[in-house]
Protein backbone atom coordinates (compact mmCIF):
# COMPACT_ATOMS: atom_id res chain seq x y z
CA UNK A 1 0.00 0.00 0.00
CA UNK A 2 1.04 3.69 -0.35
CA UNK A 3 1.56 5.38 2.42
CA UNK A 4 0.66 9.09 3.23
CA UNK A 5 3.11 11.06 4.54
CA UNK A 6 2.49 14.90 5.71
CA UNK A 7 5.97 16.89 5.68
CA UNK A 8 5.92 20.11 7.43
CA UNK A 9 9.00 22.41 6.32
CA UNK A 10 8.99 26.48 6.00
CA UNK A 11 12.05 26.54 3.89
CA UNK A 12 10.68 25.78 0.11
CA UNK A 13 13.84 24.52 -1.07
CA UNK A 14 14.08 21.61 1.89
CA UNK A 15 10.45 20.98 1.53
CA UNK A 16 11.06 20.44 -1.95
CA UNK A 17 14.10 18.33 -1.76
CA UNK A 18 12.26 16.18 1.41
CA UNK A 19 9.43 15.72 -1.26
CA UNK A 20 11.33 14.18 -3.99
CA UNK A 21 13.04 12.28 -1.74
CA UNK A 22 10.03 10.61 -0.04
CA UNK A 23 8.08 10.21 -3.59
CA UNK A 24 11.36 8.43 -5.17
CA UNK A 25 10.66 5.88 -2.37
CA UNK A 26 7.09 5.44 -3.79
CA UNK A 27 5.82 7.49 -0.52
CA UNK A 28 2.57 9.39 -1.28
CA UNK A 29 3.38 13.40 0.35
CA UNK A 30 1.65 16.16 1.65
CA UNK A 31 3.21 19.06 2.28
CA UNK A 32 2.76 22.23 4.92
CA UNK A 33 4.34 25.24 4.86
CA UNK A 34 4.12 26.22 8.54
CA UNK A 35 3.20 24.73 12.08
CA UNK A 36 -0.04 25.87 11.84
CA UNK A 37 -1.09 25.22 8.10
CA UNK A 38 0.71 21.35 8.70
CA UNK A 39 -1.90 20.80 12.23
CA UNK A 40 -5.10 21.20 9.68
CA UNK A 41 -3.46 19.23 6.87
CA UNK A 42 -2.91 16.17 9.43
CA UNK A 43 -6.75 16.90 10.65
CA UNK A 44 -8.14 16.90 7.38
CA UNK A 45 -5.42 14.07 5.56
CA UNK A 46 -5.05 11.87 8.78
CA UNK A 47 -1.32 10.61 7.51
CA UNK A 48 0.42 7.47 8.59
CA UNK A 49 3.41 9.56 9.33
CA UNK A 50 4.13 13.14 10.18
CA UNK A 51 7.74 14.77 9.56
CA UNK A 52 8.26 17.95 10.92
CA UNK A 53 10.90 20.89 10.92
CA UNK A 54 11.78 22.14 14.56
CA UNK A 55 12.79 25.65 13.71
CA UNK A 56 9.73 27.28 12.26
CA UNK A 57 8.39 30.85 12.67
CA UNK A 58 4.92 30.53 14.23
CA UNK A 59 4.34 27.06 15.69
CA UNK A 60 7.87 25.14 16.06
CA UNK A 61 8.57 21.02 15.64
CA UNK A 62 8.24 20.66 19.23
CA UNK A 63 5.16 22.44 19.61
CA UNK A 64 3.51 20.60 16.75
CA UNK A 65 4.69 17.40 18.18
CA UNK A 66 2.60 18.10 21.38
CA UNK A 67 -0.42 19.37 19.92
CA UNK A 68 -0.56 15.81 17.99
CA UNK A 69 0.00 13.93 20.97
CA UNK A 70 -3.03 15.96 22.84
CA UNK A 71 -5.53 15.40 19.98
CA UNK A 72 -7.05 12.19 20.28
CA UNK A 73 -7.69 11.84 16.51
CA UNK A 74 -3.97 12.06 15.98
CA UNK A 75 -2.20 11.18 18.81
CA UNK A 76 -1.46 7.57 17.79
CA UNK A 77 0.54 9.52 14.34
CA UNK A 78 4.50 8.89 14.63
CA UNK A 79 6.56 12.34 14.24
CA UNK A 80 9.74 12.31 12.95
CA UNK A 81 11.25 15.93 13.81
CA UNK A 82 14.02 16.98 11.84
CA UNK A 83 16.39 19.29 11.88
CA UNK A 84 19.41 20.58 11.23
CA UNK A 85 20.37 20.88 15.49
CA UNK A 86 22.42 17.76 16.92
CA UNK A 87 23.15 18.69 20.61
CA UNK A 88 21.63 16.36 23.39
CA UNK A 89 19.32 18.89 24.86
CA UNK A 90 17.72 19.48 21.14
CA UNK A 91 17.10 15.57 21.55
CA UNK A 92 15.90 15.61 24.58
CA UNK A 93 13.24 18.18 24.21
CA UNK A 94 12.22 16.31 21.30
CA UNK A 95 11.67 13.14 22.64
CA UNK A 96 10.22 14.94 25.45
CA UNK A 97 7.66 16.60 23.47
CA UNK A 98 6.62 12.86 22.23
CA UNK A 99 8.58 12.78 19.27
CA UNK A 100 8.92 9.09 17.73
CA UNK A 101 12.69 9.77 16.62
CA UNK A 102 14.63 12.85 16.03
CA UNK A 103 16.61 12.65 12.56
CA UNK A 104 18.91 15.25 11.74
CA UNK A 105 19.12 16.93 8.18
CA UNK A 106 22.15 15.52 5.18
CA UNK A 107 22.75 15.54 1.91
CA UNK A 108 20.28 12.76 0.48
CA UNK A 109 18.19 12.02 4.11
CA UNK A 110 19.21 8.84 4.93
CA UNK A 111 18.81 8.78 8.25
CA UNK A 112 15.66 10.33 7.30
CA UNK A 113 14.39 7.45 4.86
CA UNK A 114 15.59 4.86 7.65
CA UNK A 115 13.27 6.03 10.06
CA UNK A 116 10.42 6.38 7.87
CA UNK A 117 11.19 3.13 7.20
CA UNK A 118 11.29 1.44 10.25
CA UNK A 119 8.29 3.62 11.84
CA UNK A 120 5.62 2.57 9.27
CA UNK A 121 6.71 -1.09 9.74
CA UNK A 122 5.88 -1.09 13.25
CA UNK A 123 2.59 0.57 12.08
CA UNK A 124 2.15 -2.11 9.28
CA UNK A 125 2.27 -4.45 12.11
CA UNK A 126 0.30 -2.86 15.24
CA UNK A 127 -3.33 -3.33 13.69
CA UNK A 128 -4.35 -0.81 16.30
CA UNK A 129 -3.17 1.97 14.65
CA UNK A 130 -5.33 3.66 11.84
CA UNK A 131 -4.97 2.63 8.27
CA UNK A 132 -5.74 4.67 5.40
CA UNK A 133 -8.04 2.22 3.70
CA UNK A 134 -10.44 2.85 7.15
CA UNK A 135 -14.38 4.88 7.51
CA UNK A 136 -13.17 7.86 9.62
CA UNK A 137 -15.09 10.52 8.93
CA UNK A 138 -12.91 13.22 7.89
CA UNK A 139 -13.56 16.93 9.28
CA UNK A 140 -15.07 19.88 7.21
CA UNK A 141 -12.71 22.88 6.69
CA UNK A 142 -14.76 24.98 9.16
CA UNK A 143 -14.06 22.39 11.38
CA UNK A 144 -10.60 22.19 11.14
CA UNK A 145 -10.35 26.02 11.12
CA UNK A 146 -12.30 25.98 14.55
CA UNK A 147 -10.46 23.33 15.87
CA UNK A 148 -6.98 24.85 15.08
CA UNK A 149 -8.49 27.89 16.94
CA UNK A 150 -9.18 26.09 20.17
CA UNK A 151 -5.68 24.15 19.83
CA UNK A 152 -3.88 27.58 19.45
CA UNK A 153 -5.81 29.27 22.35
CA UNK A 154 -5.39 26.16 24.48
CA UNK A 155 -1.62 26.37 23.36
CA UNK A 156 -1.33 29.89 24.55
CA UNK A 157 -3.07 29.53 28.03
CA UNK A 158 -0.88 26.67 29.22
CA UNK A 159 2.15 28.70 27.87
CA UNK A 160 0.44 31.74 30.40
CA UNK A 161 -0.46 29.38 33.29
CA UNK A 162 3.62 27.81 33.08
CA UNK A 163 4.67 31.13 33.21
CA UNK A 164 2.33 32.28 36.06
CA UNK A 165 4.19 28.82 38.10
CA UNK A 166 7.65 29.69 37.67
CA UNK A 167 6.46 33.34 38.41
CA UNK A 168 5.69 31.73 41.97
CA UNK A 169 9.96 30.85 43.19
CA UNK A 170 11.67 33.50 41.01
CA UNK A 171 11.89 36.34 44.40
CA UNK A 172 11.23 34.46 47.62
CA UNK A 173 12.23 30.76 48.31
CA UNK A 174 10.01 30.87 51.39
CA UNK A 175 7.25 27.98 51.40
CA UNK A 176 4.80 29.68 53.08
CA UNK A 177 5.10 32.49 50.36
CA UNK A 178 5.50 29.78 47.83
CA UNK A 179 2.59 28.26 48.97
CA UNK A 180 0.18 31.39 49.02
CA UNK A 181 1.10 32.35 45.48
CA UNK A 182 -0.10 28.97 44.41
CA UNK A 183 -3.23 29.47 46.40
CA UNK A 184 -3.87 32.35 44.54
CA UNK A 185 -3.07 30.79 41.17
CA UNK A 186 -5.48 28.02 41.97
CA UNK A 187 -8.11 30.33 42.86
CA UNK A 188 -8.07 32.37 40.10
CA UNK A 189 -8.46 28.98 37.94
CA UNK A 190 -10.92 26.92 39.74
CA UNK A 191 -13.27 27.41 42.38
CA UNK A 192 -12.22 25.06 45.37
CA UNK A 193 -13.47 24.89 48.97
CA UNK A 194 -9.40 23.45 49.99
CA UNK A 195 -6.60 22.36 48.75
CA UNK A 196 -3.13 21.26 50.80
CA UNK A 197 0.52 21.33 49.50
CA UNK A 198 2.79 18.63 51.10
CA UNK A 199 6.04 19.20 50.25
CA UNK A 200 9.09 16.72 50.99
CA UNK A 201 11.77 18.24 53.71
CA UNK A 202 13.67 14.80 53.49
CA UNK A 203 13.71 14.50 57.27
CA UNK A 204 9.70 15.20 57.45
CA UNK A 205 6.81 16.69 54.96
CA UNK A 206 5.49 19.98 55.69
CA UNK A 207 1.75 20.38 54.64
CA UNK A 208 0.12 24.02 53.88
CA UNK A 209 -4.11 24.23 53.42
CA UNK A 210 -6.26 26.42 51.91
CA UNK A 211 -9.97 26.21 52.65
CA UNK A 212 -13.57 27.67 52.82
CA UNK A 213 -13.82 27.51 56.59
CA UNK A 214 -12.24 25.12 59.32
CA UNK A 215 -13.85 21.92 58.76
CA UNK A 216 -12.69 21.92 55.42
CA UNK A 217 -9.42 22.80 56.79
CA UNK A 218 -9.29 20.03 59.30
CA UNK A 219 -10.59 17.19 56.48
CA UNK A 220 -7.96 18.47 53.61
CA UNK A 221 -5.17 18.03 56.52
CA UNK A 222 -6.22 15.19 57.38
CA UNK A 223 -6.06 13.63 53.88
CA UNK A 224 -2.84 15.39 53.08
CA UNK A 225 -1.45 13.04 55.93
CA UNK A 226 -3.14 9.98 55.09
CA UNK A 227 -1.91 10.67 50.85
CA UNK A 228 1.42 11.99 52.11
CA UNK A 229 2.31 8.84 53.36
CA UNK A 230 0.44 5.84 50.90
CA UNK A 231 2.74 8.18 48.45
CA UNK A 232 6.08 7.57 49.95
CA UNK A 233 6.66 10.74 52.24
CA UNK A 234 8.12 11.50 55.38
CA UNK A 235 5.71 11.78 57.87
CA UNK A 236 4.32 15.38 58.52
CA UNK A 237 5.76 17.34 61.29
CA UNK A 238 2.11 19.47 61.72
CA UNK A 239 0.40 18.21 65.18
CA UNK A 240 -3.04 18.28 63.39
CA UNK A 241 -6.23 16.27 65.21
CA UNK A 242 -7.17 13.01 63.39
CA UNK A 243 -9.93 12.87 61.90
CA UNK A 244 -10.97 10.00 59.28
CA UNK A 245 -13.65 12.70 57.22
CA UNK A 246 -12.43 12.49 53.61
CA UNK A 247 -13.23 14.34 50.06
CA UNK A 248 -14.31 11.93 47.90
CA UNK A 249 -14.16 14.70 44.61
CA UNK A 250 -10.56 15.35 46.00
CA UNK A 251 -7.86 14.91 43.01
CA UNK A 252 -4.40 14.29 44.29
CA UNK A 253 -1.04 14.76 42.02
CA UNK A 254 2.54 13.61 43.10
CA UNK A 255 4.92 16.65 42.37
CA UNK A 256 7.67 14.76 40.97
CA UNK A 257 11.44 14.99 39.48
CA UNK A 258 13.89 12.90 37.93
CA UNK A 259 12.46 10.32 39.93
CA UNK A 260 12.10 12.07 43.25
CA UNK A 261 8.66 12.80 44.98
CA UNK A 262 9.16 16.64 45.58
CA UNK A 263 5.91 16.66 47.15
CA UNK A 264 1.69 16.01 46.87
CA UNK A 265 -0.76 18.67 45.77
CA UNK A 266 -4.53 17.77 46.75
CA UNK A 267 -7.62 19.93 45.58
CA UNK A 268 -11.02 19.58 46.33
CA UNK A 269 -13.74 21.64 44.20
CA UNK A 270 -16.85 23.41 45.72
CA UNK A 271 -20.05 21.43 46.20
CA UNK A 272 -21.52 20.26 42.88
CA UNK A 273 -19.23 20.75 40.71
CA UNK A 274 -16.95 17.57 39.30
CA UNK A 275 -13.77 18.02 37.26
CA UNK A 276 -13.47 17.37 34.14
CA UNK A 277 -10.85 15.91 31.97
CA UNK A 278 -9.42 19.61 30.99
CA UNK A 279 -9.38 20.13 34.77
CA UNK A 280 -7.22 17.38 35.43
CA UNK A 281 -5.06 17.96 32.87
CA UNK A 282 -4.15 21.86 33.97
CA UNK A 283 -3.74 20.60 37.56
CA UNK A 284 -1.10 18.24 36.42
CA UNK A 285 0.36 20.83 34.19
CA UNK A 286 0.69 22.97 37.51
CA UNK A 287 2.59 20.12 38.99
CA UNK A 288 5.08 19.62 36.91
CA UNK A 289 6.20 22.84 36.97
CA UNK A 290 5.61 23.45 40.34
CA UNK A 291 8.17 20.20 40.70
CA UNK A 292 11.01 22.38 39.97
CA UNK A 293 10.21 25.27 42.31
CA UNK A 294 10.26 23.22 45.24
CA UNK A 295 13.20 21.27 44.17
CA UNK A 296 14.76 24.96 44.17
CA UNK A 297 13.64 25.44 47.72
CA UNK A 298 14.78 22.16 48.73
CA UNK A 299 18.16 23.04 47.57
CA UNK A 300 18.07 26.25 48.98
CA UNK A 301 17.18 24.79 52.71
CA UNK A 302 19.77 22.62 52.75
CA UNK A 303 22.08 25.27 51.85
CA UNK A 304 20.97 27.54 54.47
CA UNK A 305 20.79 24.72 57.18
CA UNK A 306 17.30 25.34 57.66
CA UNK A 307 16.39 22.23 58.22
CA UNK A 308 19.53 21.47 60.75
CA UNK A 309 18.22 24.30 63.37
Amino acid sequence: MSYRILVIEDSKTQLLAIKNCLESEGYNVITACSGAEGIARAFKERPHLVISDVIMNGINGYQLCRLIRNEAELSDTPVILLTKLNANIDKFWGLKSGASCYVPKEPGFPSLIKSVRELLAIIANEPKLRLINDNTELMSQDEINNRLIQILEKLLFEATIIDEVRKIGEDILDLNIIAHKLFNLLASIFNYKAVSLIVNLQRYSSIITDASNENNHRIMQNMGIAISAQLGLPPVQENIEVSHEIFDDALTVPIDISGQRMGILIISPENNYKFKISDDKLFKLISEQLSVILRLYGEHIQKSGILSK
